[in-house]
């Protein structure tokens, strides 16, 4: 159907009145102009009732007020070799659109930008492989009186409601780390353990939870030992806890992804021990504060604070 890109004239615009007027459908009035039927759909329903001379003036005052192309000047490139050590090119320019930025690109431009640029090791990393397992039982029965996830609320999987956690370790040569994701708001939690004995793992999750015990309703972890000590969580918190199939690790996938965040700042292999309590904080701080597509580009903190900050460099 049509061949043109380029804007409706003025006498298009004249011949989509008239036959508007005799109730032409828009598929009718694009087949005698040879445009698509999107367009005309568009036209009408943007300038209802259709006046050809005032839809025209109207449109011509769109094109002119339009945004102009981006230029990638100093000031851009600093925004996003800025911006790129937090967050993905989709959620810098998501983040440029939620600040209505003066200056802003489209994700497929900051995309050919860093092509452009061989930026493309500042990129996320690729994840692993998929290994199949063999043991489906392996850490389960370490796990006392353990809680199935097919006995979970199915609230929790449709991601409307605060409060619903999941729980993980992130492992380095000499300490742990403990992380806890709250499911919508994607809140991060991390606190540095010297083992994963399920006692010092109690501790430190029930210290970690509780400023957030009002909105800690359930938790959901692996099947690894150092959560044996679920139960006394539970008592302390007021919580439900379950535990996810062994080797479906997606059934956590917001914790592991998040877990992938971590690990930016933190390979696999540091010594976890001796890294300043300050860096950790800092990096649970840069996670907490990235703009987030499916929270509409705001931040986990500015999701729970409901206070908007602006994270992008005045350019």
């Amino acid at each position: 159907m049509g061949t043109h890109t380029n804007q409706l004239t003025l006498k298009e615009r004249y011949q989509i009145e008239v036959h508007s007027g005799q109730n032409y459908s828009a598929r009718a009035i694009a087949l005698q102009l040879n445009r698509s039927n999107k367009t005309i759909s568009r036209e009408l329903t943007r300038f209802y009732p259709y006046c050809a001379e005032s839809a025209h003036q109207k449109a011509l005052q769109r094109l002119h007020g339009a945004r102009k192309h981006t230029k990638f000047d100093f000031a851009m490139k600093v925004q996003i070799d800025h911006q790129l050590k937090n967050a993905s090119p989709e959620q810098i320019a998501g983040r440029m659109r939620l600040e209505k930025c003066e200056k802003r690109a489209s994700c497929s431009t900051i995309y050919r930008w860093i092509g452009r640029l061989n930026w493309r090791q500042r990129l996320p990393r690729k994840g692993k492989l998929y290994r199949k397992r063999t043991d489906s039982e392996a850490g389960v029965k370490l796990i006392p009186e353990r809680i199935d996830i097919e006995e979970r609320p199915t609230i929790v999987d449709e991601n409307t409601e605060l409060g619903h956690w999941e729980g993980d370790t992130v492992y380095g040569q000499d300490s742990y780390l403990v992380t806890l994701v709250e499911r919508v708001s994607k809140l991060l939690l991390t606190r540095r353990v010297p083992n994963k004995s399920k006692k010092t793992v109690s501790r430190a999750i029930k210290q970690m939870l509780k400023p957030y015990q009002a909105i800690c309703k359930t938790i959901t972890f692996d099947n690894g030992g150092e959560f044996a000590g679920h139960q006394s969580i539970a008592r302390k918190l007021g919580c439900k806890i379950y535990f996810a199939k062994p080797y479906h690790s997606w059934e956590r996938g917001l914790n592991e992804n998040t877990n992938g965040l971590l690990r930016r700042f933190f390979p696999k292999g540091i010594e976890i021990g001796k890294i300043p309590k300050s860096h950790i904080d800092d990096a649970v701080f840069r996670i907490n504060t990235r703009p987030r597509k499916v929270l509409n580009y705001l931040s986990p903190l500015e999701f729970l604070s409901d206070r908007r900050v602006s994270l992008m460099l005045a350019i």
